[in-house]
């Protein structure tokens, strides 16, 4: 199979969706070669253990026309970072959010390895129609500054809304309209594997100036209930990037909220912090985190972040790392 995907991979075409896709992705719009890749080493320690892992992927796009194309997304990773050490000690969330090795060797409890996406899409002014394997996070939830945990912050709560049901990897179809100059909104449905059902989520996503804003409801259509909504939003004020997220639903974990900002230091790379708050309905073991990056721009293709996080869910812990990102 990994065969058939570099066969395709050469003889690929070249245009970049447009509103789909995680940061890192999207950024390759303007790229002239055929072939994107993209790599990140990540070291993480906490007392007395230390991990490190490596994450690669390898996407494209073959152009039928002006309004049609093919995406596809592969992935391949050495190592499971800290999450499975973290769940051990009783934490909820681990320390990154990166698709780890062994998220990739069944992936939503299939047989299938390495495919995370391979998707149609037809494109135009005033909707985007895709089908196919599809994430979910690519076209709901969004944030300019909390959204990429290659390029930006590494804990999963920093990254999407942790309790808000948007499965990854799975069959599904969105449909994107644009309403209005400024607003426009989102219609999903997609598998919810490995657990059951199918999940539809709606969202609006409303832009003014340098202020963007999103919300959003979810519902599984299965046996039990498992519904809630979501916001996102970000704000630009010249140098400075500020981002809020909040959600609900009605299961074990109830509400969540996350607030941060990332400042550019020009020359000097940039900052960012990222604060988030899980409140567990069950017991008193809310959970909460707080992560400090700084990102280094070695070069047009390579940057290098160092990162520290707290996390207390009953316990405390503090994990310190650093990241290697590589980008063409």
């Amino acid at each position: 199979m990994k065969k058939k995907y570099l066969i395709f991979l050469i003889i690929a075409g070249k245009i970049f969706a447009q509103e789909t896709e995680k940061p890192f992705i999207k950024e390759h719009e303007e790229h002239k070669h055929k072939i994107d890749f993209v790599d990140a080493v990540v070291f993480q320690a906490i007392k007395d253990y230390s991990t490190i892992y490596n994450t690669s992927h390898l996407f494209f796009i073959l152009n039928l026309d002006e309004n049609n194309l093919i995406f596809v997304n592969t992935s391949v990773s050495f190592g499971n970072g800290l999450n499975k050490k973290l769940e051990r000690l009783g934490y909820s969330i681990g320390s990154t959010a990166d698709d780890l090795e062994d998220d990739l060797r069944y992936i939503n409890g299939t047989d299938r390895k390495y495919l995370l996406e391979a998707f149609y899409q037809f494109d135009n002014d005033m909707l985007n129609f895709t089908i196919g394997l599809i994430d979910s996070t690519a076209f709901i939830d969004g944030n300019e500054y909390a959204n990429d945990e290659h390029t930006q912050f590494l804990n999963p709560s920093l990254v999407n809304n942790p309790i808000a049901l948007l499965p990854s990897y799975n069959l599904g179809v969105n449909l994107k309209l644009k309403l209005t100059d400024n607003l426009e909104t989102d219609i999903l449905y997609m598998e919810n594997k490995p657990d059951s059902g199918n999940v539809g989520v709606i969202e609006f996503d409303h832009s003014y100036k340098n202020l963007n804003i999103r919300l959003y409801y979810y519902y599984l259509f299965g046996s039990s209930e498992y519904k809630g909504f979501g916001f996102s939003s970000d704000y630009t004020y010249k140098n400075l990037g500020f981002f809020f997220r909040a959600g609900k639903n009605n299961v074990d974990f109830k509400n969540f909220y996350s607030f941060g900002f990332t400042y550019n230091l020009e020359r000097l790379g940039s900052l960012g912090l990222g604060y988030s708050f899980l409140y567990n309905n069950q017991d008193s073991n809310n959970l909460k985190a707080v992560e400090l990056y700084h990102k280094y721009r070695i070069s047009k293709y390579i940057s290098f972040t160092t990162d520290l996080q707290y996390l207390k869910e009953g316990k405390e812990r503090l994990v310190c790392g650093f990241r290697f990102y590589f980008k063409y």
